[in-house]
């Protein structure tokens, strides 16, 4: 429920604030008064998503403007509020501002003094506002618009089958793209599959598995080049150190030796033993030396005919290196990686699992759909008569009127379009609403739709905008009554030229233009007296100013009783 408005610097109004009642509330007034102006606020605060955002309320000359409703918060608004985590209170303000910067002005919304972005606004539009404006009677064009309507009718029953069908939709649709996409690795990749066989046994021959290996070769292949002069240092350095020559004696000779005299010189004076110790070690050392560097010597006997092996694998080592682009630790990751690719194409047999549990996936999602589908074609029963009865009443006494099903293919909303087909005529077919109502037939129909759904629907505001144009005498009655109705379960705006509709009300604004300080200027007068309201509603039905004001007597009156 709107409790109320407040608006700053807006176009013909200025500043302005309303407050509100429960119940049926109209606004009347002469056209050109501001009535559509104000529909429109109500519409730019909880912009829909889809409607392009723009300035044109805005007071001329103004740097700010603003629009401010004041909401009760319902159950369904208030879980929504927690879900997008913000406080919740007994009221909710949502507000819409315009700033002028760098001479264009920027929009921002506000809920609870919190910036949002437009698909929350959009979102809690729904929630707050339902409008049936001039020209609406388009949605009733729309096969998904009249099924959404259909399905707000069957309460808790088909609103579980609606859950089990999007939820069967898309654990179907999760297994289907699942078998899609193997099935389509396999097809479209078959080249790609042959190419990375090829790449794959090119490098497994390679036998490449050290990442360090092309160091060591070319450590090896230094090694192999300089063979030679290797044996012959070593054999220097053994000759120097441990073969004697007949004038030349060698350092292990020179080192036994002295260990031999320090052992004498110590037994005569003790003090050398230490001195005697550490060349000891050294002697050992030194012997040690001697045998790593025989072992070395051992290792240079090698056939001189490796050297052109190694120099091969180093030659291969590099083209392959070159060929794809990578060093050798990037190859053997390169060659794992086609090993997993490989192994997934060796494993497309699970298409087979893939597909039977697509399969039985689909059978279940089709057993739902033909659940909600059943339930759909009950309901749509009990739609005809409901609405044949109410259109009867509003001025339509030989309506026929038809829910058609046709079966489409399956998508989360089941597998139903459906059509209203409508007929206002003795002898002609039923056809599309679309195609053979008038636009006050559509009016008509619409407004039927709007009190049948009233009770099932979230109890937001209601809005129409002159849904009464084009019906007058009983029909208008019925209108009234219908709205009156509606406002039971809602809480009803409607903006109306017709004074019998007005009678009905509970609660009367009156749009007056006025020149002040020579700008024109949209005031509104909430009627509460009753002389206010007889006046206006003389107004309202013209004519005679004596038969006018009886008129007008007579219908407060009515309502009175």
């Amino acid at each position: 429920m709107l409790n109320s408005l407040r608006l700053q610097n807006i176009a013909l109004f200025g500043n302005l604030e309303i407050d509100f009642e429960k119940g049926f509330t109209v606004f009347t007034g002469q056209t050109g008064s501001g009535k559509s102006i104000f529909i429109d606020t109500l519409n730019a605060l909880l912009v829909n998503k889809k409607t392009s955002l723009d300035n044109r309320l805005i007071a001329k000359g103004s740097d700010f403007s603003a629009i401010e409703g004041v909401f009760s918060v319902l159950q369904k608004t208030k879980d929504w509020l927690i879900n997008q985590e913000f406080d919740v209170d007994d009221e909710l303000v949502v507000t819409r501002e315009w700033r002028l910067k760098e001479n264009k002005y920027k929009s921002r919304f506000r809920i609870n003094g919190v910036l949002v972005n437009r698909d929350q606004i959009s979102e809690l539009r729904s929630l707050l506002f339902d409008f049936t404006l001039q020209g609406d009677t388009y949605i009733l064009n729309d096969s998904l618009h009249q099924l959404n309507l259909l399905d707000s009718l069957g309460a808790t029953k088909i609103q579980e089958s609606i859950t089990k069908v999007k939820e069967d939709w898309k654990k179907w649709h999760d297994s289907n793209v699942r078998l899609e996409q193997a099935i389509d690795k396999i097809s479209d990749s078959k080249k790609e599959f042959e190419e990375m066989q090829y790449i794959y046994q090119d490098l497994d021959q390679l036998g490449l598995e050290d990442p360090n290996e092309q160091i060591k070769l070319e450590t090896d292949q230094n090694r192999l080049s300089n063979l030679l002069r290797l044996k012959e240092g070593v054999k220097s350095l053994l000759v120097r150190l441990n073969e004697s020559l007949d004038e030349y004696p060698s350092i292990l000779d020179h080192s036994n030796f002295c260990i031999n005299e320090l052992k004498n010189l110590s037994q005569i004076d003790s003090s050398l033993e230490p001195i005697f110790d550490s060349f000891y070690r050294i002697t050992n050392d030194l012997n040690d030396l001697i045998y790593q560097i025989n072992d070395y010597e051992k290792t240079l006997d090698i056939d001189p005919s490796l050297l052109n092996d190694l120099q091969v694998r180093l030659s291969t080592l590099k083209f392959y290196q070159k060929k794809y682009k990578k060093n050798l630790l990037e190859l053997i990751g390169y060659k794992n990686e086609l090993i997993n690719c490989l192994t997934f194409q060796d494993n497309a047999n699970n298409i087979n699992e893939l597909s039977s549990f697509e399969k039985k996936q689909r059978i279940i999602r089709d057993n739902s759909n033909k659940d909600l589908s059943n339930i759909r074609k009950s309901i749509s029963l009990q739609l005809e008569d409901k609405l044949i009865v109410s259109l009867k009443k509003l001025g339509i006494p030989n309506v026929r009127f038809k829910v058609v099903f046709e079966e489409c293919e399956p998508t989360i909303n089941g597998i139903d379009k459906v059509n209203f087909m409508f007929s206002a005529n003795p002898g002609l077919p039923l056809a599309p609403l679309a195609e053979t109502a008038s636009g006050g037939e559509k009016s008509r129909v619409l407004l039927a739709i709007k009190a049948i759904f009233s009770t099932f629907e979230q109890a937001n505001l209601l809005i129409f905008d002159e849904i009464d144009s084009g019906v007058s005498g009983s029909v208008s009655s019925y209108v009234a009554n219908l709205l009156c109705e509606l406002s039971n379960h809602r809480q009803v705006f409607c903006v109306t030229h017709q004074p019998l509709i007005a009678a009905f009300a509970d609660n009367h604004f009156a749009f007056k233009k006025r020149v002040i300080a020579g700008s024109t200027k949209s005031i509104v007068i909430n009627l509460k007296e009753i002389a206010d309201r007889q006046r206006e509603l003389a107004l309202l039905a013209g004519g005679e100013i004596v038969e006018a004001n009886a008129y007008a007597a007579s219908l407060l009156e009515h309502k009175a009783a």
